[in-house]
């Protein structure tokens, strides 16, 4: 790993965080749509809400993964 990726590399314990919380803690029951980010709901940006885009990436993805011979 290059020290550009090591300045912003976080341990696995600490990455793992955020998705223990949200699995186990009793005060986000059935919050659901929401993006977090250190165990804080977080905004989201306008590119993650661009429906077309989600649906370029989905096609591609499928498309590359076919040539690859995955299914």
């Amino acid at each position: 790993m290059g020290i550009g990726a090591r300045l912003f590399a976080i341990d696995p314990e600490e990455g793992a965080r955020t998705s223990i919380y949200l699995a186990s803690s009793p005060d986000v029951e059935g919050a659901t749509g929401t993006y977090w980010y250190k165990c804080t709901p977080a905004k989201v940006s306008k590119a993650a809400l661009d429906d077309d885009a989600a649906r370029r990436l989905w096609e591609e993805s499928e498309r590359l993964l076919a040539a690859a011979g995955h299914r």
